[in-house]
Protein backbone atom coordinates (compact mmCIF):
# COMPACT_ATOMS: atom_id res chain seq x y z
CA UNK A 1 0.00 0.00 0.00
CA UNK A 2 2.67 2.33 0.75
CA UNK A 3 4.46 1.58 -2.31
CA UNK A 4 1.55 2.36 -4.29
CA UNK A 5 0.72 5.88 -2.52
CA UNK A 6 5.08 6.75 -3.01
CA UNK A 7 4.31 5.85 -6.87
CA UNK A 8 1.22 7.89 -7.17
CA UNK A 9 2.89 11.03 -5.24
CA UNK A 10 6.04 10.36 -7.10
CA UNK A 11 3.93 10.43 -10.52
CA UNK A 12 1.97 13.74 -10.23
CA UNK A 13 5.28 15.32 -8.57
CA UNK A 14 8.00 14.14 -11.35
CA UNK A 15 5.00 14.10 -14.25
CA UNK A 16 2.62 15.63 -16.35
CA UNK A 17 0.58 12.68 -15.75
CA UNK A 18 -3.05 13.52 -13.76
CA UNK A 19 -3.20 11.72 -10.03
CA UNK A 20 -6.00 12.39 -8.04
CA UNK A 21 -6.47 15.28 -6.09
CA UNK A 22 -5.49 14.86 -2.29
CA UNK A 23 -3.02 12.25 -3.38
CA UNK A 24 -0.32 13.37 -0.81
CA UNK A 25 0.46 12.55 2.07
CA UNK A 26 3.50 12.96 4.28
CA UNK A 27 3.06 9.61 5.69
CA UNK A 28 4.13 8.02 2.49
CA UNK A 29 6.73 10.22 1.74
CA UNK A 30 10.04 7.90 2.41
CA UNK A 31 8.64 6.21 -0.60
CA UNK A 32 8.55 8.91 -2.91
CA UNK A 33 12.41 8.32 -3.96
CA UNK A 34 11.76 4.24 -4.42
CA UNK A 35 8.67 4.54 -6.60
CA UNK A 36 10.65 6.92 -8.76
CA UNK A 37 12.10 4.35 -11.01
CA UNK A 38 8.17 3.16 -11.58
CA UNK A 39 7.36 6.78 -12.74
CA UNK A 40 10.60 5.57 -15.26
CA UNK A 41 8.87 2.51 -16.58
CA UNK A 42 5.45 4.52 -16.69
CA UNK A 43 7.55 7.39 -18.92
CA UNK A 44 9.35 4.38 -20.80
CA UNK A 45 6.45 2.73 -22.07
CA UNK A 46 4.87 5.97 -23.40
CA UNK A 47 7.78 6.56 -24.93
CA UNK A 48 8.42 3.01 -26.36
CA UNK A 49 4.67 3.00 -27.73
CA UNK A 50 4.61 6.62 -29.01
CA UNK A 51 7.86 5.35 -30.78
CA UNK A 52 5.96 2.25 -32.57
CA UNK A 53 3.15 4.48 -33.35
CA UNK A 54 4.89 7.16 -35.12
CA UNK A 55 6.80 4.20 -37.06
CA UNK A 56 3.54 2.30 -38.03
CA UNK A 57 1.87 5.57 -39.74
CA UNK A 58 4.56 6.27 -41.70
CA UNK A 59 5.18 9.65 -40.22
CA UNK A 60 8.72 11.64 -42.07
CA UNK A 61 11.65 11.33 -40.37
CA UNK A 62 12.31 14.61 -39.51
CA UNK A 63 8.57 14.79 -37.63
CA UNK A 64 9.52 11.30 -35.88
CA UNK A 65 12.84 12.51 -34.48
CA UNK A 66 11.41 15.76 -33.28
CA UNK A 67 8.48 13.88 -31.72
CA UNK A 68 10.81 11.14 -30.12
CA UNK A 69 13.15 14.46 -28.32
CA UNK A 70 10.32 15.66 -27.24
CA UNK A 71 8.13 12.95 -25.59
CA UNK A 72 10.49 12.47 -22.75
CA UNK A 73 10.98 16.03 -21.64
CA UNK A 74 7.04 16.56 -22.22
CA UNK A 75 5.66 13.70 -20.18
CA UNK A 76 8.37 14.36 -17.13
CA UNK A 77 6.99 18.09 -17.52
CA UNK A 78 10.61 19.56 -18.22
CA UNK A 79 11.28 19.60 -14.52
CA UNK A 80 14.50 17.70 -15.10
CA UNK A 81 15.77 19.92 -18.04
CA UNK A 82 15.23 22.64 -16.04
CA UNK A 83 17.61 21.12 -13.63
CA UNK A 84 19.94 20.54 -16.00
CA UNK A 85 19.50 24.09 -17.23
CA UNK A 86 20.49 25.38 -13.87
CA UNK A 87 23.29 23.52 -12.86
CA UNK A 88 25.17 24.21 -15.98
CA UNK A 89 24.58 28.28 -14.95
CA UNK A 90 25.92 26.92 -11.94
CA UNK A 91 28.81 25.00 -12.98
CA UNK A 92 30.16 27.32 -15.74
CA UNK A 93 30.43 30.08 -13.79
CA UNK A 94 33.32 28.69 -11.83
CA UNK A 95 32.50 30.67 -8.77
CA UNK A 96 32.99 29.77 -5.33
CA UNK A 97 31.01 27.29 -3.49
CA UNK A 98 28.71 29.59 -2.32
CA UNK A 99 28.29 31.37 -5.57
CA UNK A 100 27.70 28.58 -7.39
CA UNK A 101 24.92 27.27 -4.85
CA UNK A 102 23.31 30.31 -5.31
CA UNK A 103 23.03 30.55 -8.91
CA UNK A 104 22.06 27.00 -8.79
CA UNK A 105 18.67 28.05 -6.57
CA UNK A 106 18.23 31.22 -8.64
CA UNK A 107 15.06 31.17 -11.32
CA UNK A 108 16.29 32.41 -13.61
CA UNK A 109 17.82 30.95 -16.66
CA UNK A 110 21.42 32.46 -17.64
CA UNK A 111 23.34 32.38 -20.92
CA UNK A 112 25.00 29.11 -19.62
CA UNK A 113 22.04 27.44 -19.55
CA UNK A 114 20.43 28.35 -22.45
CA UNK A 115 24.10 27.51 -24.69
CA UNK A 116 23.99 23.82 -22.85
CA UNK A 117 20.11 23.31 -23.35
CA UNK A 118 21.18 24.16 -26.54
CA UNK A 119 23.72 21.61 -27.26
CA UNK A 120 21.79 18.96 -25.48
CA UNK A 121 18.73 19.11 -28.21
CA UNK A 122 21.11 19.11 -31.12
CA UNK A 123 23.02 16.31 -30.11
CA UNK A 124 20.31 14.12 -29.11
CA UNK A 125 18.42 15.08 -32.04
CA UNK A 126 20.80 13.82 -34.31
CA UNK A 127 21.32 10.43 -31.64
CA UNK A 128 17.60 10.18 -32.59
CA UNK A 129 17.55 10.87 -36.42
CA UNK A 130 20.40 8.14 -36.50
CA UNK A 131 18.24 5.50 -34.34
CA UNK A 132 15.27 6.04 -36.58
CA UNK A 133 17.63 6.17 -39.94
CA UNK A 134 19.42 2.43 -38.46
CA UNK A 135 16.13 1.05 -38.05
CA UNK A 136 16.71 0.03 -34.69
CA UNK A 137 14.63 -1.88 -32.28
CA UNK A 138 12.65 1.10 -30.12
CA UNK A 139 12.35 -1.42 -26.88
CA UNK A 140 15.39 0.17 -25.18
CA UNK A 141 13.48 3.79 -25.19
CA UNK A 142 11.38 1.75 -22.50
CA UNK A 143 14.50 0.76 -20.15
CA UNK A 144 15.95 4.21 -20.58
CA UNK A 145 14.01 6.42 -18.15
CA UNK A 146 14.15 3.46 -15.39
CA UNK A 147 17.93 3.14 -15.24
CA UNK A 148 18.40 6.67 -15.16
CA UNK A 149 15.90 7.12 -12.01
CA UNK A 150 16.77 3.98 -10.76
CA UNK A 151 20.21 5.20 -10.04
CA UNK A 152 20.05 8.74 -9.41
CA UNK A 153 17.67 6.89 -6.45
CA UNK A 154 20.04 5.53 -4.71
CA UNK A 155 22.34 8.47 -5.32
CA UNK A 156 19.27 10.63 -3.63
CA UNK A 157 18.99 7.84 -0.49
CA UNK A 158 22.50 7.88 0.32
CA UNK A 159 24.52 10.89 -0.53
CA UNK A 160 23.99 13.82 1.70
CA UNK A 161 22.18 16.96 0.29
CA UNK A 162 23.67 20.22 -0.82
CA UNK A 163 21.08 22.70 1.01
CA UNK A 164 19.88 21.79 4.03
CA UNK A 165 16.30 22.53 3.57
CA UNK A 166 14.17 21.56 -0.10
CA UNK A 167 12.51 18.19 -1.59
CA UNK A 168 15.99 16.46 -1.91
CA UNK A 169 17.36 16.97 1.82
CA UNK A 170 13.62 15.77 3.24
CA UNK A 171 13.57 12.95 0.65
CA UNK A 172 17.61 11.95 2.41
CA UNK A 173 16.10 12.33 5.41
CA UNK A 174 13.60 10.00 5.61
CA UNK A 175 15.17 7.31 3.76
CA UNK A 176 15.86 3.95 5.18
CA UNK A 177 18.27 1.33 4.40
CA UNK A 178 15.45 -0.56 3.19
CA UNK A 179 14.55 2.10 0.33
CA UNK A 180 18.13 1.78 -0.73
CA UNK A 181 18.10 -1.82 -1.14
CA UNK A 182 14.53 -2.04 -2.72
CA UNK A 183 16.13 0.68 -5.18
CA UNK A 184 19.06 -1.49 -6.08
CA UNK A 185 16.61 -4.40 -6.36
CA UNK A 186 15.35 -2.42 -8.95
CA UNK A 187 18.10 -1.53 -10.39
CA UNK A 188 19.58 -4.97 -10.82
CA UNK A 189 16.43 -6.41 -11.65
CA UNK A 190 15.93 -3.58 -14.78
CA UNK A 191 19.54 -4.41 -16.06
CA UNK A 192 19.05 -8.24 -16.20
CA UNK A 193 15.27 -8.13 -17.96
CA UNK A 194 17.29 -5.86 -20.38
CA UNK A 195 20.11 -8.11 -21.15
CA UNK A 196 17.66 -10.90 -21.59
CA UNK A 197 15.08 -9.59 -23.23
CA UNK A 198 15.29 -9.68 -27.30
CA UNK A 199 15.37 -6.73 -29.13
CA UNK A 200 17.03 -4.07 -25.90
CA UNK A 201 20.52 -3.10 -26.90
CA UNK A 202 21.70 -3.67 -22.77
CA UNK A 203 25.29 -1.49 -23.66
CA UNK A 204 23.42 2.01 -24.19
CA UNK A 205 21.73 1.34 -20.43
CA UNK A 206 25.46 -0.11 -18.95
CA UNK A 207 26.76 3.53 -21.07
CA UNK A 208 24.03 5.41 -19.03
CA UNK A 209 24.74 3.91 -15.78
CA UNK A 210 28.53 4.70 -15.84
CA UNK A 211 27.29 8.18 -16.93
CA UNK A 212 25.05 8.45 -13.89
CA UNK A 213 27.81 7.80 -11.74
CA UNK A 214 30.15 10.09 -13.25
CA UNK A 215 28.22 13.15 -13.23
CA UNK A 216 26.77 12.35 -10.10
CA UNK A 217 30.38 12.31 -8.25
CA UNK A 218 31.20 15.50 -10.54
CA UNK A 219 28.52 17.47 -9.14
CA UNK A 220 28.80 16.13 -5.30
CA UNK A 221 32.11 16.94 -5.20
CA UNK A 222 31.67 20.53 -7.04
CA UNK A 223 28.66 20.99 -4.58
CA UNK A 224 29.54 19.17 -1.13
CA UNK A 225 26.32 17.05 -1.91
CA UNK A 226 23.56 16.79 -4.16
CA UNK A 227 20.00 18.68 -4.75
CA UNK A 228 16.93 18.37 -7.09
CA UNK A 229 18.40 20.57 -9.36
CA UNK A 230 21.66 18.28 -9.90
CA UNK A 231 19.53 15.46 -9.85
CA UNK A 232 17.24 16.59 -12.57
CA UNK A 233 20.47 17.48 -14.55
CA UNK A 234 22.20 13.42 -13.69
CA UNK A 235 19.11 12.29 -15.41
CA UNK A 236 18.96 14.54 -18.28
CA UNK A 237 22.58 13.12 -19.02
CA UNK A 238 22.47 9.52 -18.20
CA UNK A 239 19.68 9.17 -20.61
CA UNK A 240 21.08 11.48 -23.75
CA UNK A 241 24.31 9.29 -22.95
CA UNK A 242 22.34 6.02 -23.69
CA UNK A 243 20.66 7.39 -27.06
CA UNK A 244 24.04 8.58 -27.67
CA UNK A 245 25.21 5.49 -27.01
CA UNK A 246 22.51 3.32 -28.98
CA UNK A 247 23.44 5.55 -31.91
CA UNK A 248 26.69 4.69 -32.22
CA UNK A 249 26.62 1.09 -31.72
Amino acid sequence: MSLIRGFIMSLGMYSIIPVPKGSWNDDYKPMVIPALPLVGAVLGALWYGAALALGRLTVPVLIQTAALLFIPFFLSGFIHTDGFMDTADAVFSRRSLEEKKRILKDPHAGAFAVIAAACLFIFQFCAVYSIIEAQKEYLTFAFIPVISRCVTGVAISTLKPAFETGYNAAFRNSARPRHVVFICVLTAASLAAAWLMPGVAALPLLAEVLAVVVVTAYLYRQFRGLSGDLCGSIITVGEFAALLCMALI
